[in-house]
């Protein structure tokens, strides 16, 4: 069976890794690069996205370094999560998704879960959560979601459970109550999080994400 340039390219990462123990983090800035253009060739990085799309690379590399280009306005720390919110259609799903995938991919190679998490929309969360109302024999549980690191997207375009009760915003509430890492992509700002879910979310965003707005033309035009 032939290797694609996807599992070389992984398979290198792999090797220098065992060649080069050290305190480090596993994948280094040069070989995250490869592997991503490799999984994602067709992703456009232009003059106008470029500081936003390394920032978060470096974030997700644990560069110290990562907030170089200052387009985190709150206080930055590698410990928290990430909200990226803003404009439709210009690739903060898309970018998560890649992200998402070179890290489950390598989790599968090595183990390491430096890139991995797993990942739900808001609207599929809300979706299951219905779902386990009706079978008894569904395996969803909220709370599973209350460990571990975890990647919310579309956070804001799910209804309310019932028509009243923000389960979102519970999930919000309990991760920052467990000091747990978040990946959040929306097309709400910080405010429009608060009205919606409450100032007992909103009062805590700065302290539980590293917050990017990221505008631009839509690819989907």
């Amino acid at each position: 069976m032939t290797s694609t340039p996807s599992q070389i390219i992984l398979a290198q990462v792999l090797e220098t890794k065992k060649e080069n123990a050290s305190s480090s983090p596993m994948i280094d800035k040069r070989f995250f690069w490869k592997l991503f253009r490799s999984y994602t060739p067709g992703f456009q990085i232009t003059r106008e996205n470029q500081e936003i799309i390394y920032s978060i690379f470096r974030y997700f590399l644990q560069l110290p370094d990562f907030n170089e280009y200052g387009v985190i306005k709150n206080k930055a720390g590698l410990n928290k999560g990430l909200l990226v919110y803003g404009d439709y259609g210009v690739g903060k799903s898309t970018l998560f998704d890649a992200i998402h995938t070179i890290g489950k991919a390598i989790f599968k190679h090595s183990g390491s879960t430096q890139l991995w998490f797993p990942r739900i929309s808001s609207i599929d969360m809300l979706t299951r959560y219905y779902e386990a109302q009706r079978d008894s024999t569904s395996n969803f549980k909220l709370e599973d979601y209350y460990r571990g690191k975890l990647y919310l997207d579309d956070l804001g375009k799910e209804d309310k459970a019932y028509n009243r009760e923000e389960i979102i915003g519970k999930l919000l509430f309990e991760r920052h109550r467990r000091s747990l890492r978040t990946y959040v992509t929306t097309n709400d700002n910080p405010s429009a999080i608060a009205a919606r879910y409450g100032n007992h979310i909103g009062d805590r965003l700065p302290e539980m994400f590293n917050i990017i707005k990221w505008e631009g033309k839509s690819w989907r035009e």
